[in-house]
């Protein structure tokens, strides 16, 4: 076959083959909302971020990322620990742009030292296929495959998420899964739809500690943490370590097993009480690094501390009239 569909490889390469369609990030430790809900609220904070992705640079088609997360907690009662939360996800891959927009609401029981919280994450899915295709000869306006729509086509179906997240001061281990109801995407309520997408199932389990040592007049926090996304047929496992100086600048490298080294630095902005920016760079370690730039990641994040006013309380004896 002469004519080679760039585009269309890439989309069989994801649904045919039912790879991980969720995007990548390397700063996942700074990105828990948008894959667990559970998450929402377990700052005492009310904190937002924005994290831009751009994979594969040089590759022609390549990923493009973008994520808002806001979160926060509050009290039902002054007796139930609440979370809320909204992440919206933008992500573009050749011709196949999605958007996903999903709300949490989580629950925080505390257990002895630590927190157990559960969560939810109803939203809405939404993805499209444009019709600029590109082949080995240039651009044509359409194919005579019928499984390959020659017009933009998409949709949008509601969409599901659930975690598990239990932390403590130093320690937290997060278990969650995104689009439990599997959505279907297509632009035609019959059959016969030229363009159909099955959103598969994905599991994450993260985990991280914080280690703080006394070095001279400075402190340094370590934090390792394990990253891992599955959607039960591959599996993608981080591991990093990341130091915090001060708890002013930070540093980490990042190990994607079998894909990419990543290193990450970043700074809590001073005078500016809760403003964090980082940035990320991948290498790859496969074979695909011969073809691309690496990939740059960018965060930006505020934490708003929420002051809870100090109740007073009063005792009255008759020793003290």
């Amino acid at each position: 076959m002469k004519k080679v569909l760039l585009g269309v490889i890439a989309l069989l390469s994801i649904v045919s083959a039912q790879a991980q369609q969720d995007p990548q990030f390397t700063m996942n430790m700074f990105n828990k909302l948008a894959v667990n809900p559970a998450f929402a609220g377990a700052r005492s904070s009310i904190c937002a971020s924005i994290l831009a992705r751009e994979q594969w640079i040089g590759f022609e088609g390549n990923p493009s990322t973008n994520v808002f997360n806001v979160d926060g907690g509050f009290k039902v009662r002054q007796k139930y620990q609440m979370g809320a939360g909204l992440s919206i996800i933008q992500d573009e891959i050749g011709p196949i742009n999605s958007l996903n927009v999903k709300l949490s609401l989580a629950y925080h029981h505390r257990i002895n030292q630590g927190v157990l919280a559960i969560g939810l994450s109803p939203g809405i899915f939404n993805q499209s296929i444009s019709a600029d295709w590109r082949t080995s000869e240039g651009n044509f306006d359409g194919t005579e495959d019928p499984s390959i729509p020659n017009s933009e086509a998409g949709a949008t179906q509601f969409d599901l998420g659930f975690g598990l997240y239990y932390y403590t001061k130093e320690l937290y281990v997060g278990l969650s899964s995104t689009h439990l109801n599997q959505p279907e995407i297509s632009d035609s309520p019959d059959d016969n739809s030229s363009y159909v997408f099955n959103q598969v199932r994905h599991y994450y389990i993260t985990a991280g500690y914080n280690y703080t040592l006394n070095v001279g007049s400075g402190e340094l926090e370590l934090q390792p943490s394990v990253f891992v996304k599955s959607d039960a047929v591959s599996t993608q496992i981080d591991i990093n370590t990341n130091v915090l100086y001060n708890n002013l600048v930070w540093a980490g490298v990042t190990y994607r097993l079998e894909d990419a080294v990543a290193f990450l630095a970043g700074v809590h902005v001073p005078k500016i009480d809760g403003l964090k920016v980082g940035a990320a760079y991948d290498y790859n370690l496969s074979d695909l690094g011969d073809y691309n730039d690496g990939s740059l990641e960018f965060l930006l994040s505020y934490c708003y501390t929420i002051k809870r006013k100090v109740k007073l309380e009063r005792y009255k004896s008759v020793r003290f009239l």
